[in-house]
């Protein structure tokens, strides 16, 4: 990270002209404990103590500085994470500020689910509920502001959904390097290689596959066992829950057809051989 050590002073123009007011207050606080870095709990606090207020969009702001500023999730043992202000971006890697929606696109969308929350079907008219576009795959993690990628929500299940978007923060270059590749397979199998040797659990295996309405995430995992890859499976009482986690041993080079196309090449074998055994039987 050597050469990415230079850092902005918190009052910087360019920082006044590309970020709002929570953004740089943020980077401030990040930047006066370059030497400590805080916990996403004591960035919330710093920002409820700022603000008066604390919700949902605490983390949001961290993440926003990501456009320009590397500042990685660092975990450790049996600690939660801490987020060091590690330096500034390169002009030609550091992102642009978020698309603003036309209001055109936003009517569209509007009009594509009834008026009405995409998670719960309230609407403003029946329930007087306030509704806001949501990225079905976070800007954070890649997603693009585009008809396809977006979603009216209530604000109640809005402001749920970046809290556990927040919750994933420690995973989010490991999601952001597999999330947009065009098979689940691939999806999934690139996150458990970039967290090769950690459990990862199986909430965060279905959000890579992207298979809302169709498939099984845990499908997938069977396909990549069946590409010769090695995947541990370990459960864990976790207060009243019991959840499930996978762990990459070992993999394989994906296949030049694709994990999908090869899969299934491997099944209409066995199954051939199977078909065949069995005629010769009777």
């Amino acid at each position: 990270m050597s050469e990415l050590l230079e850092l902005l002073d918190p009052d910087d123009p360019a920082l006044v002209g590309e970020f709002g007011a929570e953004e740089r207050a943020v980077y401030g606080y990040l930047h006066s404990r370059v030497d400590d870095p805080p916990t996403a709990v004591e960035v919330e606090d710093y920002i409820a103590t700022e603000t008066g207020t604390r919700n949902a969009q605490s983390m949001r702001r961290l993440r926003e500085l990501r456009r320009w500023f590397v500042i990685p999730a660092m975990r450790r043992p049996r600690q939660l994470p801490v987020y060091p202000l590690m330096g500034l971006l390169p002009p030609e890697k550091r992102k642009p500020k978020r698309e603003t929606l036309s209001s055109r696109v936003e009517a569209e969308l509007y009009a594509a689910y009834n008026n009405r929350c995409a998670m719960c079907g309230k609407s403003p008219a029946e329930d007087n509920v306030r509704l806001v576009i949501d990225h079905k795959i976070p800007v954070e993690w890649g997603g693009e502001t585009v008809f396809e990628n977006l979603q009216p929500l209530c604000e109640y299940h809005n402001h749920g959904k970046q809290a556990w978007v927040s919750s994933l923060d420690p995973n989010a270059e490991a999601i952001r390097v597999s999330i947009g590749l065009p098979e689940p397979q691939l999806r999934i199998g690139e996150m458990l290689k970039a967290l090769a040797g950690e459990p990862v659990p199986a909430e965060l295996i279905a959000v890579i596959a992207r298979e809302e309405n169709s498939g099984d995430p845990l499908r997938r995992l069977r396909d990549l066992r069946t590409l010769g890859w090695r995947i541990r499976a370990s459960r864990r009482k976790e207060g009243k829950r019991t959840r499930s986690y996978y762990t990459l041993v070992s993999w394989e080079p994906w296949p030049a057809e694709g994990p999908r196309a090869a899969v299934a090449a491997i099944e209409s074998r066995r199954r051939a051989g199977k078909l065949k055994a069995v005629g010769t039987d009777a």
